[in-house]
């Protein structure tokens, strides 16, 4: 629909991908600060619902045209099936209803100069992060941290256990943790417990806290995991954490919220467009990806604004009705 649009700017997009890329940062790292006070000077209550959480994930897009560059495969887990395209990490930040992102980064393949693994792009934005922090000395001790099992990993554990921050996540089945004298990796504390008597957490959900260590992270808690699908299939799962004061409960609702990630990729590919341009060249898919991260932050301000919060689709068109009546 805005194709003819897009390509007027086609030769400024290309040429200044990490300008885009630093305009989000500008914008979205005071934002940070402003709810790391605001959630300093809260009571215990507001603290409970404000709380601050980092999200990290990455999703993919496919992409068609003839002269894409880097394209490359993709394997596709929700469709069971190989694409060509392209790979995105992006660190959001979630506080109450307030949800927007703090860096949206393409990942590159193996062949291209600039290439770094999805966990290095973690563990350098969690080192950026903290050392921003510590410019503007302000700590991220209350801020927690939120990934699945596939950034699970020392390179971006170590940074975020010395930036303070806590971390809830699922550990790797190649982990090791020190469990009743013994040492042990995931699975086989799941079929130790397994016969034990479990604590109800959820509708169908049971679950055993318990205290381990790993030789890189130190004491740790786990919450071994016993779930009952609708399908009537029982599963089990390790969570883990490197805060002793945390419950089971508190674990498991926070890394609930690490969906509110997905949420956004699917509000990002549907409602603004990521993935949807037909650009050739690597500099303007990721100035486009910036202004897909800056179109978030927007609409992000824009609810906050709002006393009764819209959806992320009747904001979009909130923005837009309020852009032509302009």
């Amino acid at each position: 629909k805005h194709g003819k649009e897009f390509k007027k700017l086609y030769s400024l997009l290309r040429q200044f991908p990490e300008a885009f890329e630093r305009l989000v940062r500008l914008i979205s790292l005071p934002l940070f600060f402003d709810l790391l006070e605001e959630y300093q000077s809260a009571n215990d209550t507001a603290r409970s619902r404000q709380r601050i959480k980092l999200i990290f994930d990455d999703t993919k897009t496919e992409k068609y045209g003839k002269c894409m560059e880097f394209l490359h495969k993709l394997y596709d887990h929700c469709n069971d099936e190989y694409i060509m395209g392209y790979n995105y990490v992006l660190l959001l930040v979630v506080s109450g209803s307030f949800v927007f992102p703090l860096a949206f980064i393409l990942w590159l393949p193996k062949s291209h100069p600039d290439h770094r693994s999805k966990n290095d792009i973690a563990r350098d934005e969690l080192m950026r992060l903290q050392a921003t922090c510590e410019t503007q000395e302000m700590g991220l001790a209350e801020v927690e941290l939120l990934f699945d099992s596939a950034y699970c990993r020392q390179k971006v554990m170590l940074p975020a256990l010395q930036a303070g921050l806590r971390v809830v996540t699922k550990p790797g089945n190649t982990h090791k943790f020190e469990f009743e004298g013994e040492l042990l990796t995931p699975k086989e504390i799941i079929e130790k417990v397994k016969t034990r008597q479990w604590e109800y957490l959820d509708p169908n959900t049971w679950y055993h806290r318990v205290l381990a260590r790993h030789h890189k992270y130190g004491e740790v808690v786990l919450v071994v995991r016993c779930r009952q699908l609708k399908n009537q299939k029982i599963i089990y799962d390790v969570l883990f954490c490197n805060k002793r004061f945390y419950n089971a409960v508190r674990i498991h609702k926070s890394y609930k919220t690490r969906w509110e990630i997905e949420l956004h990729f699917k509000y990002y590919k549907q409602y603004l467009g990521l993935g949807k341009a037909q650009f050739g060249k690597l500099g303007c898919i990721r100035s486009q990806l910036a202004c897909v991260a800056l179109a978030g932050l927007l609409v992000a301000l824009f609810r906050r604004q709002i006393p009764r919060k819209p959806g992320f689709r009747h904001t979009v068109r909130m923005i837009v009705r309020e852009l032509r009546d302009g």
